[in-house]
């Protein structure tokens, strides 16, 4: 979660359809936008950890520093948390469903200079109408910018035109294409490469963010892009358009590799797969106590 709880966790609305056209500055990602925005909200009032137990769905995943459910790992924090802990989203997208996916951003300390890292978290939208995440994590992506506005509009993805049919459809597909990518030749990375949407963006450790294709190349051809033979978890929503995949990964630093998590949004364009958000969070030791 954001960046493995502070080191391991430092991370509803609902739009009603309009009737006329929708107006530019309506999108379909704005409810979960809203959610994200509660989420944070929640945090600032009540405190980081008592928000994270709140928005997390029952089997949701965060990274500490492996894949654990994240009720499990918060019963280990006492108390609610801080207060001082804050985020924004940046960029969103959603699902032709609406019941499915993603925000991306900037989180921050208060009474700290600047952005700490940015967030990626994954969520779902709960039968009784709710949203919940079920994925959080982060990693310290240098972003010497100034911190948007609370509420200020913020780019979102286009909405898939069609789907895959189901979501057990889309799980297949993205999990066989990551695989034949992974034991394909010439390496994945450059299989891959050809993949990345012309909206990407990527997070990288120790790197600003990289938004769309041209300048995703170029990070990913620095630090890594790899595809997963076995995903960890791999979740896709009903109308089978949004896959969202969390792997293994390690990367050339000096002398030595890294090792880490990938966590990845494919979405159908067209007959086709594309990467519209790739993030590698490294592998942290266990926070202490």
């Amino acid at each position: 979660m954001r960046v493995l709880l502070l080191v391991s966790l430092l991370a509803s609305a609902c739009a009603t359809a309009p009737v006329a056209p929708p107006s530019p500055a309506v999108s379909q990602a704005d409810p979960v936008i809203a959610a994200e925005r509660a989420f944070a909200a929640d945090a600032a009032r009540r405190g980081w950890a008592a928000a994270f137990r709140s928005y997390a769905a029952a089997d949701a995943i965060t990274l500490s520093p492996d894949p654990v459910n994240a009720h499990v790992q918060l019963a280990q924090i006492p108390g609610d948390g801080e207060t001082t802990l804050d985020w924004r989203p940046a960029y969103a997208g959603v699902s032709r469903g609406g019941d499915f996916g993603f925000t991306t951003g900037p989180f921050l300390l208060r009474g700290r200079e600047g952005i700490v890292g940015h967030y990626f978290t994954v969520w779902r939208r709960q039968q009784d109408g709710s949203w919940k995440w079920i994925f959080d994590a982060g990693t310290d992506v240098r972003d010497p910018g100034p911190v948007i506005a609370a509420d200020a509009a913020i780019p979102t993805l286009a909405v898939a035109r069609s789907g895959a049919g189901s979501e057990q459809a889309a799980v297949e597909a993205v999990r066989t294409l990551e695989h034949h990518i992974a034991i394909a030749r010439p390496e994945p990375r450059s299989q891959l490469l050809r993949r990345l949407a012309a909206e990407v963006r990527l997070n990288r450790p120790g790197h600003p963010a990289a938004v769309g294709a041209e300048a995703a190349t170029a990070l990913a051809r620095a630090t890594a892009l790899d595809a997963v033979e076995e995903p960890l978890l791999i979740e896709a929503a009903t109308a089978g358009d949004m896959v969202f995949v969390l792997g293994r990964t390690s990367w050339p630093d000096g002398e030595t590799r890294r090792e880490g998590y990938l966590a990845r949004i494919w979405q159908r364009q067209g007959e086709d797969w594309r990467i519209v958000f790739d993030e590698i969070v490294p592998r942290r030791g266990p926070p202490p106590g």
